[in-house]
């Protein structure tokens, strides 16, 4: 069963401890610009951002952190979504962005956008099989795909 809480003082340490590397070397300590600390940095100085974690049966499993203004409360834009790569191939990822994409519509979201590195391969056709589709380039190094729900 998938659960999402807000990123917190009890589980923010372990959040910034997920990682994507298949060594489990976390994205705070490979430096990466999008890593959760980062993430959940930038939501403490813009209101509009909302860091969450992702659990399976109460154990963590990945962070995501998504965008809405109050110009336009209809629309969220996740600008991050991960599962620590313990967690990957056993059909998660899915789980958790249909969770998260029936969380946003019971708040009123009806525009969902989510943008991708476009170097990530493990991103694949996520949003696609969700019934996103690309908006732009897909030549562009961040892709964005757009959802109505």
């Amino acid at each position: 069963m998938i659960q999402i809480k807000a990123v917190d003082a009890q589980n923010i340490l372990d959040v910034c401890g997920l990682s994507t590397d298949r060594n489990g070397v976390g994205t705070i300590t490979k430096g990466c610009s999008c890593c959760n600390a980062i993430s959940i940095a930038e939501a403490k100085y813009d209101s509009e951002m909302h860091p969450y974690a992702i659990y399976h049966n109460k154990v963590l499993i990945g962070f995501f952190m998504y965008r809405r203004t109050e110009e336009q409360a209809d629309t969220a834009t996740i600008y991050r979504f991960m599962l620590d790569s313990k967690f990957w191939h056993k059909g998660l990822e899915e789980k958790a962005m249909e969770h998260i994409l029936r969380g946003l519509k019971i708040q009123g979201v009806k525009k969902v956008i989510i943008r991708i590195d476009g170097t990530d391969k493990n991103a694949g056709n996520l949003p696609y099989s969700f019934g996103f589709h690309l908006v732009g380039s897909a030549a562009q190094l961040e892709r964005s795909y757009e959802l109505e729900l």
